[in-house]
């Protein structure tokens, strides 16, 4: 293993190149990224072709029974504001509809017919880009390392997700 960057003054720019480009967090971006990019250009041949990157994200967070913006946007890890841009175009592309919410004063969001042949595809979608991806790993190591990121994720789970969204924002 290599030497941690503040124990090393005399660091190479090779060795900082390493720490650079293959710390975890870079490696997990560069995985997410082309898993979406992916996933984007699997939805768009199965018709879904004015799909965007943002929009990807809201189908992940999709409710079938229903759910407000701000559950959404709480899930996604974005604003309100942001939440209810893409919205507008998965009402506009009839994937969701507004309701009156029983009991409270805010609408929600239902997924249409259309919508729900969305998700479906989603689904497929990402199994294959998993299939895709993890190609290299047998059935043992895929979940070996599926139960492995679960723990990381759950275990660090105490950051909020106002600092999530706000660090989103920023990154945008």
């Amino acid at each position: 293993m290599k030497t941690p960057i503040n124990e090393d003054p005399d660091m190479s720019d090779d060795e900082l190149g390493f720490h650079r480009w293959n710390n975890f967090g870079r490696l997990l971006d560069r995985l997410h990224v082309g898993f979406d990019k992916l996933a984007l250009t699997y939805l768009k041949e199965a018709g879904f072709d004015h799909m965007t990157a943002a929009q990807f994200h809201v189908v992940r967070v999709m409710q079938l029974e229903g759910a407000s913006v701000t559950a959404m946007a709480e899930r996604a890890g974005i604003s309100k504001q942001a939440m209810s841009k893409l919205i507008a175009a998965f009402v506009e592309n009839d994937f969701v509809t507004w309701v009156p919410a029983t009991g409270h004063a805010t609408k929600q969001i239902v997924v249409t017919e259309k919508g729900r042949r969305l998700m479906k595809e989603a689904v497929s979608v990402i199994n294959r880009v998993e299939e895709v991806f993890f190609a290299t790993l047998n059935d043992e190591e895929r979940e070996v390392l599926r139960n492995m990121l679960q723990r990381v994720t759950v275990a660090n789970e105490d950051i909020s997700n106002e600092r999530i969204s706000s660090w989103r924002r920023r990154r945008s």
